[in-house]
């Protein structure tokens, strides 16, 4: 597990088409299901929610990064992949992201831009 330092970003900050660190708590998790890749392979895929204290987004995970985070899980993702998904942001990990799991606990010294 990683220490905690203030995130580069808050959920509130994400825009699409753009890289992002933020840290966030694992709010939901629906469970791992197998889905055929436009070039006809078979892959697993997991969508779930982070939470920060600014807002909400949808994260997605692909083949083995499914089994990389439970509910409740605490998490940091380093320059993950942020895009538009049916007209809402959506993040994943995309090519060069990373998921670091964080101790649990309190955010302490998270102070966002927008609630002050």
């Amino acid at each position: 597990m990683t220490e905690s330092k203030p995130p580069a970003m808050f959920i509130s900050d994400l825009r699409p088409s753009r890289v992002a660190t933020i840290e966030a708590t694992v709010s939901e998790l629906q469970p791992a299901r197998e889905i055929e890749t436009r070039g006809g392979r078979k892959t697993r895929v997991r969508n779930g929610r982070l939470k920060d204290p600014t807002g909400e987004i949808t994260f997605i995970l692909w083949g083995a990064e499914v089994d990389l985070v439970e509910l409740g899980d605490r998490v940091r993702i380093v320059e993950g992949w942020v895009k538009d998904y049916q007209g809402r942001p959506q993040m994943s990990l995309g090519r060069t992201g990373k998921l670091e799991k964080l101790a649990p606990g309190k955010q302490e010294g998270w102070k966002s831009p927008t609630l002050g």
